[in-house]
């Protein structure tokens, strides 16, 4: 249990390094604490733009995230108890 909370924890720092995006100077952005240890940054554009452009993957990023993926399965697999016979 503590390694697929570990893991979890992992990818869901990984997912927001990933989506992590640059600060310009309009936009204004404060630090809030999710109970009272983890830190998360909300941020306000002032002008939202009208519209929104689909994000492009490139094959590099799609195989990435599909071997990532198939091995966090493949652990989670892996790591199920065996089923004794009786």
């Amino acid at each position: 249990m503590v390694r697929k909370l570990a893991l979890a924890i992992l990818l869901t720092t990984v997912a927001g390094i990933a989506s992590a995006t640059v600060a310009t100077p309009d936009r204004s952005c404060t630090i809030h604490w999710f109970l009272g240890i983890i830190p998360y940054e909300v941020c306000k554009n002032p002008d939202p733009p009208k519209t929104v452009a689909a994000p492009e993957i490139d094959a590099t990023s799609a195989v990435a995230g599909l071997t990532l993926m198939i091995g966090t399965l493949a652990v989670l697999r892996g790591r199920r108890g065996k089923i004794a016979k009786a």
